[in-house]
C-alpha cells in the first residue's frame, strides 16, 4: 500500500515539475490587505504613460484656442499703438532725437 501511494506521489511531483507557483504577491494582497497611508504612497507613486500623439493634439488645440482669442486683442492693441504713434511728434535735442511728450514729461520731472 505504500508503495503504491508512493508511486502515484511521485508520478503527481514529475507531472507537476514544471508547473510554479507565481500568485504570491495576488495571495499577499488577499492575506494582508495594504493600509491607507500604504495606497496613498501607490497612488502618489504611479507612473503615466501619456501617447505622444494625444499630446501633441492637445498642445494643438490649445495653442489654436489661445491664438483665437489673444490675436483680436493683439491687433487692436497694435492698431491703437500705430494711432497714438501718428499723433506724435519727433523733436531732435541736443543732438538726441525724442518724442516730444516724453520729452515734456522728463523736463517737467527734472524741474521739480
Amino acid at each position: 500500500m505504500d508503495n503504491g501511494r508512493e508511486t502515484i506521489r511521485q508520478r503527481l511531483e514529475d507531472e507537476l515539475a514544471h508547473v510554479t507557483f507565481s500568485g504570491h504577491s495576488r495571495v499577499l494582497e488577499q492575506t494582508h490587505p495594504p493600509t491607507f497611508r500604504a495606497r496613498l504612497a501607490a497612488l502618489w507613486n504611479k507612473e503615466l504613460e501619456i501617447p505622444l500623439g494625444t499630446l501633441g493634439a492637445a498642445a494643438a488645440v490649445l495653442t489654436t484656442g489661445v491664438l483665437l482669442f489673444y490675436a483680436p486683442q493683439i491687433t487692436v492693441k497694435q492698431q491703437q499703438s500705430i494711432q497714438v504713434q501718428e499723433r506724435r511728434e519727433l523733436i531732435e535735442t541736443g543732438g538726441n532725437t525724442y518724442w516730444k511728450d516724453l520729452y515734456e514729461q522728463a523736463v517737467k520731472q527734472h524741474e521739480n
